[in-house]
């Protein structure tokens, strides 16, 4: 088996990732695409990326992924093997050219990000004597199951936002996140993506003052919306149902022939009620361990 690693693909290279990608999952007949993040790869050449590529004869058997989304130093980690080279210690070799990765970037905290309905990741995870940390639900938009709401908020404004406006984002994620307002990691993650064509971050404001934020990242089939934050003082008054609706109306308008996905701590009961109410259900999930 012959190793590469990289951070930046070729456009044969991330072809052959989605050729194993859906070989894969026709085989085991789930889907594990949200964890392998295939939006990142043709962004490529960051630092915050890397990937580990496995071949036998030319042909890719093999993927591992890392990703450092905020901090450098906490890492997830997800792959996948072809289904006729399983069960050969392949996955092992990639693993240990992970953590040469992780290693060097001394990072202090690696999470395995294992489909919930991947019986041989969570074994595999165990088997390392990893730790269950949290699990995710992943929900997608059917119009059939959207209750309407008639929301009178005419002095709500949705925009893109653009570079200048960072530091507003900053504050209201950190409002809704457990990360400070001068986080310089976070602050490069919302610069990287606002000047990034595969995101889309958005402001919400009432009137002049921005109330909150959130995030379109455009994926093969589907949008995803992510880092979601309403400030506290504009929580329960119906504005958070109102801006996952625009939101949503204007995706189906500008990208109707997409998917509209999110992700969701499975113990964020309110969370999941408001997307459940705006036509969201549960399609899949993962789950999260730390590696020892």
């Amino acid at each position: 088996m012959e190793i590469t690693k990289t951070n930046n693909l070729s456009k044969k290279e991330y072809q052959e990732v989605v050729e194993l990608l859906e070989t894969c999952e026709s085989f085991d007949g789930f889907e594990i695409s949200t964890s392998i993040n295939l939006s990142m790869f043709q962004k490529g050449g960051c630092t915050h990326l890397y990937l580990i590529l496995a071949r036998e004869k030319e042909e890719l058997i093999g993927f591992l992924g890392l990703f450092s989304f905020i901090d450098p130093k906490k890492m997830e980690l997800a792959g996948m093997i072809h289904p006729q080279y399983r069960n050969q210690g392949m996955f092992s070799g990639l693993l240990e050219s992970a953590k040469e990765i992780t290693s060097a970037r001394d990072a202090n905290e690696v999470l395995f990000v294992c489909p919930a309905m991947s019986d041989a990741a969570i074994h595999l995870a165990l088997k390392m004597e990893a730790t269950y940390v949290y699990s995710k639900f992943t929900m997608e938009y059917h119009e059939k199951y959207h209750k309407k709401y008639d929301c009178l908020l005419q002095n709500m404004s949705i925009k893109k936002a653009n570079l200048s406006e960072t530091a507003i984002i900053l504050r209201l994620l950190s409002d809704g996140f457990d990360v400070a307002p001068t986080d310089e990691n976070l602050k490069s993650l919302i610069e990287r993506n606002t000047l990034n064509p595969g995101f889309e971050l958005f402001l919400v404001h009432i009137d002049t003052t921005p109330i909150a934020t959130i995030t379109v990242s455009h994926e093969e089939k589907s949008l995803y919306l992510s880092a979601y934050a309403i400030t506290p003082t504009h929580r329960g008054k119906g504005y958070g149902r109102a801006i996952i609706e625009k939101i949503v109306s204007d995706i189906k308008i500008r990208y109707p022939e997409k998917a509209i996905r999110l992700d969701v701590d499975v113990k964020n009961e309110g969370a999941i009620k408001l997307y459940e109410n705006t036509g969201f259900r549960v399609v899949g999930g993962y789950e999260y361990y730390l590696a020892k």
